[in-house]
């Protein structure tokens, strides 16, 4: 028989089957669950398991076992190389899930560099899918802006005054803008009005030309 799988180096003297000396050989370099899914494979093809060797397979699970679940797709040198991580693939197994359980340990089998590649490609292929869909669920600035509501201004109501005519502004009676001088805006703040009030500020005003000075008491004549 042509050579079908790693357990093909392990057969018996006369080359006909496998016995207790195959298996203990192949313990070297292989778990129990490689070396039982591999014979199961030889099996099928004909080759002949000693009855020792079938009573040592009992204790181990098979491509069959629940928990051994990726032992189906164990390819010919007893791991999951990438012909048999695509075969699972095609079988409904996630990347992230082919790649969680061989790190569980169950199977004895691990993913050598072909698998392990195509591993990472296929997690960043649905990584790239997840932030491009998030990202066009992000709204755009014409977006934002279509969405925000119109401000309302209330007519007829001025909220700053700079830059504006002081014509119109009512001074409170008893202010320190004295009551005998003109109404109105001119008369409080244009020329000939008079600031009193309670406290005095001392200022020294001088006269044109004299060099003579007057105290301002309580009266600030702006002329």
């Amino acid at each position: 028989m042509d050579w079908l799988n790693f357990m093909s180096d392990y057969k018996n003297p006369s080359g006909t089957g496998f016995g207790m000396g195959s298996w203990t050989n192949a313990r070297n370099n292989y778990s129990g669950n490689q070396i039982k899914v591999a014979l199961q494979r030889q099996a099928q093809a004909g080759m002949n398991i000693g009855s020792g060797l079938r009573t040592k397979m009992q204790g181990y699970q098979g491509y069959a076992h629940a928990d051994n679940p990726l032992g189906q797709f164990q390819g010919k040198y007893g791991n999951l190389g990438l012909t048999a991580y695509n075969e699972a693939k095609a079988a409904g197994w996630k990347p992230q899930d082919i790649y969680d359980e061989i790190q569980s340990g169950r199977s004895g089998m691990f993913m050598p560099e072909g698998s392990t590649a195509q591993y990472y490609k296929d997690i960043k292929a649905e990584d790239d899918a997840m932030w491009a869909e998030r990202m066009a669920d992000i709204p755009t600035a014409a977006e934002l802006m279509a969405e925000m509501p119109t401000p309302k201004i209330r007519a007829g109501k001025d909220y700053a005054t700079t830059g504006r005519s002081a014509q119109g502004m009512r001074i409170k009676k008893g202010t320190k803008f004295a009551e005998g001088g003109k109404r109105g805006t001119k008369g409080y703040f244009g020329r000939g009005a008079k600031f009193t009030g309670d406290s005095t500020p001392a200022m020294n005003i001088k006269g044109g030309g004299g060099g003579s000075g007057s105290q301002a008491s309580n009266t600030l004549n702006t002329v």
